[in-house]
């Protein structure tokens, strides 16, 4: 049987099931896409990793959104590791004043290794954030 002239060109069968590397990073962006709930804005600071019977543990900031912080850490952390972590959230109404310090917890949802930054890049999500906490990233995010 044939194809009338105006009808659409089947795409081609996958081999094996697979697809190439430009399509499965492309899909990759999409599905993190829509696993965010938030939007996300660049947070360049530093942050405490508060454990119990353990020093302050200083850790960079790579974003953070109403539900979540983005991480920068040496060590590999086990995921659902719940945590401390005191944040220095800059103040989009005084830029030049002092920061506002947050106390919260938050849990590791993902880490990866980062070549490009030489170090783990850990996802965490806040655990029952203050409404002072969310206010202050919502205007930081809209700032």
């Amino acid at each position: 049987m044939g194809r009338s002239a105006g009808a659409p060109r089947p795409p081609p069968p996958a081999q094996n099931g697979a697809c190439s590397r430009e399509s499965h990073k492309s899909m990759e962006s999409i599905a993190l896409r829509e696993q965010r709930a938030h939007d996300r804005r660049p947070l360049r600071t530093q942050v405490e990793l508060l454990l119990p019977g353990r020093p302050p543990l200083p850790m960079r900031t790579t974003d953070i959104s109403l539900s979540g912080i983005g991480l920068l850490a040496s060590a590999n952390p086990p995921m659902g590791l719940r945590v401390g972590l005191r944040l220095r959230l800059p103040n989009p109404l005084s830029p030049s004043g002092p920061p506002t310090v947050f106390e919260l917890q938050a849990v590791v949802r993902h880490s990866v290794f980062s070549r490009s930054e030489g170090a783990y890049r850990i996802g965490m999500q806040f655990q029952q954030p203050s409404d002072k906490l969310l206010v202050a990233i919502g205007n930081y995010i809209a700032g």
